[in-house]
């Protein structure tokens, strides 16, 4: 069946015009961690387009079912082999822009995390093509350093403990089901 359009919200959207379907657009919820060890942020190399060669922090797209602080410490785990546990949200960023099927909008979630161990990154060679941990210094040295990235680490290295979103763990609305609240905390 061929979508028409329907007024709602103060704007024409595609609807079906036999069902009460809207479709109020295409959205992403992508994340991104900060690992910080010893003065040193931990950073990617991609090995795949776009941005081949680039370096960045590890981070990727929460699934559909998926609680966003699982999904940010699964990215890190799975491009550099660093288990780390969140700590707080340092940033967000909202992007509308074309995607490959047209429109859409991203939310993308910057995290602190704590790295678990002190194990080196291991990475795959091929979506990550290398990995480590690069103080502020090593990095302006560094081609292809994602400015995104930079200031998420300088923004996480530069605030301590408590300035940022932090899991709510008590109250109301915390063990809410399918919730994850995070929150300033005093």
């Amino acid at each position: 069946m061929t979508l028409t359009t329907k007024e709602d919200g103060g704007r024409e959207r595609p609807a079906c015009p036999s069902c009460d379907y809207i479709h109020y657009g295409d959205f992403s919820i992508g994340c991104s961690g900060v690992v910080i060890r010893d003065g040193k942020a931990l950073l990617v190399q991609r090995g795949w387009q776009p941005f081949a060669g680039s370096w960045q922090i590890p981070g990727g797209y929460a699934e559909h079912d998926e609680p966003l602080s699982l999904a940010v410490e699964r990215e890190v785990l799975e491009e550099a082999g660093i288990e780390a546990r969140v700590r707080d949200v340092i940033a967000f960023r909202h992007a509308i822009g074309g995607g490959m099927g047209g429109p859409t909008t991203n939310i993308y979630v910057m995290f602190r995390l704590d790295p678990l161990g002190n194990e080196e990154p291991r990475f795959d060679g091929d979506e990550i093509a290398n990995a480590g941990f690069f103080s502020l210094d090593e990095m302006a040295a560094m081609e292809a350093v994602q400015g995104l990235s930079k200031w998420a680490i300088e923004k996480a290295l530069r605030t301590g403990e408590g300035y940022g979103l932090q899991p709510e763990p008590t109250g109301p609305l915390a063990g809410r089901p399918g919730w994850q609240l995070f929150g300033l905390q005093h």
